[in-house]
């Protein structure tokens, strides 16, 4: 990583310079590609102010802190470029898993799977009664509901012959 320190309205110290060096060196492990780094540290007034600019791959992740102190202003503006970088590794890594594409040979050995829909579905409190009542007034397949008398999760179902099916789910 190719770091830049630029001191504005400070003297020049070989000791921020090494401690900005150090806190920069974490963040290699998040970055991919040719990177370079360019901090400003300033004094304006009483405010010290660190300005952090990294150059990733093309892509730019900024930070700017002011404190009265100049260590704590780099802690700052570090923990603030480390979270960026941690929320742009999620980011990507989320992006990965959902754009992940087979070769097309594999993809044609391997048997299609049937396409999996989702839709919410509401989960009313009834009893069975109600509950067969309201499968056969909607025509559906399957009711979810949560029994009153028990408090648990079942469901009605329509078999192929046209008797209903309850399934009790044992939670452990």
């Amino acid at each position: 990583m190719q770091i830049s320190v630029t001191f504005r309205n400070l003297e020049p110290s070989e000791a921020l310079k090494n401690y900005v060096t150090e806190r920069l060196s974490k963040f290699r492990r998040y970055l991919e590609g040719p990177q370079e780094a360019h901090v400003v540290l300033g004094l304006e007034k009483f405010r010290h102010l660190a300005d952090v600019t990294i150059n990733s791959n093309g892509r730019l992740i900024k930070g700017r802190e002011e404190n009265a102190d100049m260590y704590a202003a780099i802690d700052l503006v570090m923990d603030k470029i480390d979270q960026q970088l941690r929320k742009l590794r999620e980011k990507s890594r989320d992006k990965g898993d959902r754009s992940r594409v087979q070769p097309a040979a594999a993809a044609e050995e391997t048997p299609s799977r049937p396409q999996v829909r989702r839709r919410p579905v509401e989960v009313p409190l009834l009893d069975l009664q109600d509950a067969i009542q309201l499968l056969t007034d909607k025509g559906e397949e399957a009711l979810v509901f949560t029994e009153v008398t028990s408090g648990t999760l079942a469901v009605l179902t329509r078999r192929p012959d046209g008797s209903l099916l309850l399934l009790e789910p044992q939670l452990e």
